[in-house]
């Protein structure tokens, strides 16, 4: 592809291989709700080895930060709401884990 004259690369990679940059402990942000939600990719994170990871919702978070937390491989979450309206007032995983003090919570609001 070309841009004012200069060769631009792409940057397009597998979800295999996307998921492989991320390193223990990274921060891993994503907007919130049922639409948009990178279900791919999170399921890539889920199968690896991956630990103490901490997610971050803009604008809240919803069924992407709570299978994150839900697959033990996030240490902190950090959002100003999370839940899965309208269909549930919370996110199972993380009211489970928060109660188990297995995460961190922090609101961002």
């Amino acid at each position: 592809m070309h841009f004012w004259g200069r060769t631009m690369r792409t940057k397009l990679v597998q979800l295999s291989d996307a998921a492989k940059m991320i390193s223990d402990g990274d921060e891993v942000v994503m907007s919130s709700g049922f639409t948009y939600s990178p279900m791919a990719m999170l399921r890539e994170i889920a199968r690896s080895d991956l630990k103490d990871l901490k997610v971050v919702g803009v604008v809240g978070g919803s069924i992407n930060l709570d299978f994150l937390v839900g697959s033990g491989q996030a240490a902190v979450m950090d959002c100003c709401s999370i839940g899965f309206a309208p269909f549930r007032r919370e996110a199972p995983n993380f009211d489970r884990c928060l109660k188990q003090r297995r995460i961190y919570a922090m609101d961002n609001t």
